[in-house]
C-alpha cells in the first residue's frame, strides 16, 4: 500500500530559548513519527530529542551545521494503542524549534537520505531513485529570511519562521518527484534534507494468513496488519512482530497445534476471537492483549499472558480455559465484560491487579484458582453475579477481601487475609 500523504501530529512550535515542548497529542495508531528539528545562534549544537513518554526517537542521518543553523531528523513508530505525549527539542542555541509529522503504511527503511549545507545561499541535494508508493519529502531550514520557494512539485506542510530568525520548510511529493531537489530562500545560511519514506515491509495481509506446516513463520519489524483470518496450523508455527501483531485483524486467530507462538512487543487486538487449541500454544503481548469476542485455550498448558491488560474492558466476550495446566495470567488488569470459565485442574487464572468480571467466573476442578495481588473483584455488578465452584473441595483465595463466595454443594475453604465478607452454601 502505497504511504499516506504527510500531516502534522501536532502544530509545529518555535521558541527563543535553549529547548522548546510541544503541545501534547496522540499520534495515529501504527504511523511514522517524523520530528524535524532545527536549532539556530553560534551557541546551536545538533539538536537532541525526547518525550514525555520515555520513547526511542532514532536519528536519521548525523544531524548538519550550516554555521548559524542546525538541524536533525529523528523517527518513531507509533504503537497499536498510542498515548498522549509531549515532544521536546534541545539545541543550547539562542532559537529552538521542531515540527513533528506523521505518515500513514509507512517503513523504516530511509536509506534514500541526503542532506546539503550552504553557508551563503540556498541548499540542495541529489536523491537515488525512489521506489514506486514512496512518498518523497524535502526538508528546509533557514537563518531568517522571507518564505522559501520549495523543490518543484512539492507541496509545502508549514512555511513559517517558528522562532526569530529560524525558519522550517517541510513539503512532499509522491515517488514521481524529480531526484535533483533544490530551494530557493533569502536566508544567508540554510540546511536541506531529502528523504523517501518508502513503503512498510511485507506483514499487511488485506485477507487471510495460513500458516500450515510445521515451523513456519510469519515475522515482521513493525506491524502485522490482517483483515480477515490468521491460521497457525502445524506444530510450531509462529507470528511475531516488534510492533503490534494483528492490530486490525476482524476474524479468528486460531493457534491449532502444540507449541504455536502469536507474540508481539506490543499489542495484539483481536475484534473477533481467538482459539488456542493444542497444548503448550502461546499468545503473549507485553503491552495489551484484547479481546472482542471469545478467547479460548482448549488444550493443556496453553498460554495467554500479557504485561498490560488481557481484555480491556471497553471489550465484550469471555475468556475459556478449558484444558488442565492452562494459564491466563496479566502483569496488569483481567477485565471482561462476559465470563471466564477455568473448567479443568491445575487452570490458573492470574493477574497483580484485580481480574474484573462483570458476568461470571467458574472454577470447576480441583486445584483450579483465581489469584490476584490486589483486590479481585470478582463480580463488579451486578450482585446477582457470583464465583462459583460447583461441587468439589474448592478454595477461594485473595489477598484483600472476598466479596461474594458461592458453592452449589459444600464450602470447605473460604479464606482471605483481611476479611470474609459472606460464604453460602
Amino acid at each position: 500500500m502505497p504511504v499516506g500523504t504527510p500531516t502534522l501530529a501536532t502544530p509545529q512550535i518555535g521558541a527563543t530559548a535553549a529547548s522548546v515542548t510541544t503541545a501534547s497529542f496522540t499520534p495515529t495508531a501504527n504511523a511514522l513519527l517524523i520530528a524535524f528539528c532545527a536549532g539556530r545562534g553560534s551557541s546551536a549544537t545538533i539538536p537532541t530529542i525526547s518525550d514525555s513518554l520515555s520513547g526511542t526517537w532514532t536519528p536519521i542521518g548525523t544531524g548538519n551545521d550550516a554555521g548559524n543553523v542546525t538541524g536533525r531528523l529523528f523517527y518513531q513508530v507509533a504503537g497499536a494503542s498510542p498515548s498522549a505525549m509531549t515532544v521536546t527539542v534541545t539545541t543550547g542555541g539562542t532559537q529552538t524549534a521542531v515540527g513533528v509529522i506523521e505518515l500513514t503504511d509507512a517503513g523504516t527503511d530511509f536509506s534514500n537520505y541526503q542532506a546539503g549545507t550552504n553557508a551563503v545561499g540556498d541548499p540542495s541535494v541529489t536523491m537515488s531513485a525512489y521506489s514506486s508508493g514512496s512518498r518523497v519529502m524535502a526538508f528546509g531550514i533557514g537563518n531568517a529570511g522571507a518564505a522559501w520557494t520549495s523543490p518543484t512539485g512539492f507541496t509545502e506542510l508549514f512555511d513559517s519562521e517558528v522562532a526569530t530568525n529560524l525558519r522550517l520548510v517541510p513539503s512532499y511529493n509522491d515517488s514521481s518527484a524529480s531526484t535533483s531537489l533544490s530551494w530557493v530562500s533569502a536566508a544567508t545560511d540554510s540546511i536541506g534534507f531529502g528523504l523517501e519514506i518508502k513503503e512498510a515491509a511485507a506483514g499487511a495481509i488485506s485477507g487471510s494468513a495460513s500458516i500450515t506446516e510445521e515451523g513456519d513463520a510469519v515475522a515482521g519489524t513493525s506491524a502485522l496488519r490482517i483483515a480477515s483470518t490468521a491460521s497457525l496450523s502445524e506444530e510450531g508455527d509462529a507470528l511475531a512482530a516488534s510492533g503490534s501483531v494483528v492490530s486490525g485483524i476482524a476474524g479468528t486467530l486460531s493457534v491449532t497445534e502444540a507449541s504455536d507462538t502469536v507474540a508481539a512487543t506490543a499489542t495484539i487486538a483481536l475484534r473477533a476471537s481467538m482459539a488456542a487449541a493444542e497444548g503448550s500454544d502461546s499468545v503473549s503481548a507485553s503491552a495489551t492483549v484484547n479481546v472482542a469476542a471469545v478467547a479460548s485455550l482448549s488444550e493443556g498448558a496453553d498460554t495467554v499472558s500479557a504485561t498490560g491488560t488481557i481484555a480491556s474492558a471497553s471489550r465484550t466476550g469471555s475468556a475459556d480455559i478449558t484444558e488442565a495446566g492452562d494459564t491466563l495470567a496479566s502483569a496488569a488488569v483481567i477485565s471482561l465484560e462476559g465470563s471466564a470459565s477455568v473448567t479443568e485442574e491445575g487452570d490458573t487464572l492470574s493477574t497483580i491487579a484485580g481480574p474484573v468480571i462483570v458476568g461470571s467466573a467458574s472454577l470447576a476442578e480441583a486445584g483450579d484458582t483465581i489469584t490476584a495481588r490486589a483486590v479481585p473483584l470478582l463480580v463488579s455488578s451486578p450482585q446477582e453475579r457470583t464465583a462459583s465452584v460447583p461441587a468439589e473441595d474448592r478454595t477461594a483465595a485473595v489477598a484483600a477481601e472476598v466479596r461474594t463466595v458461592a458453592i452449589k454443594a459444600e464450602v470447605r475453604t473460604a479464606a482471605a487475609r483481611a476479611e470474609t465478607r459472606r460464604a453460602a452454601a
